[in-house]
């Protein structure tokens, strides 16, 4: 019987790293997100798409970007993604503070939170250890330690 799909939130660096492939954890990277389609459901910020798209034209190519863009498109399901609008900027802003994480981490931990999903980053010490500190009502990983 084929395990039930969870709901997954990848911070933009993940993305980055797995099409760049010229970062520490680029490998696991890729790997995570060839998992997606088949395992996961993704829930992202809209704010992905700059992130992603944004500093792959900047560092790749506008080519590599439009193809992540078109990638994006394919994976993350449309009802999971987030508008960063003034509502839900509002909403993640205290996460700032309570978690003492960036701004943008907010929104993607949002994001999650919001939609009970499991999330990964490459920033360990100031993303993903700082969250899993105050003990998180999600599943929170650095990409070398996601377990599926």
């Amino acid at each position: 019987m084929k395990a039930a799909r969870r709901t997954l939130t990848l911070d933009s660096n993940v993305f980055v790293a797995a099409l760049k492939t010229d970062e520490p954890h680029s490998d696991k990277c890729a790997e995570i997100v060839h998992k997606v389609a088949d395992l996961f459901f993704l829930s992202e910020p809209s704010i992905i798409y700059q992130e992603v798209c944004g500093t792959l034209s900047r560092r790749v190519g506008l080519d590599v970007a439009d193809a992540a863009k078109q990638q994006l498109d394919l994976i993350i399901h449309p009802r999971l993604l987030a508008p960063c609008n003034k509502a839900f900027c509002v909403s993640a802003y205290c996460l700032c503070s309570e978690y003492d994480i960036y701004a943008i981490d907010a929104l993607y931990f949002r994001a999650a939170m919001d939609n009970g999903a499991i999330l990964v980053s490459l920033d360990k010490e100031d993303f993903v250890d700082r969250v899993k500190s105050k003990k998180p009502p999600i599943e929170v990983y650095h990409v070398s330690d996601f377990p599926y």
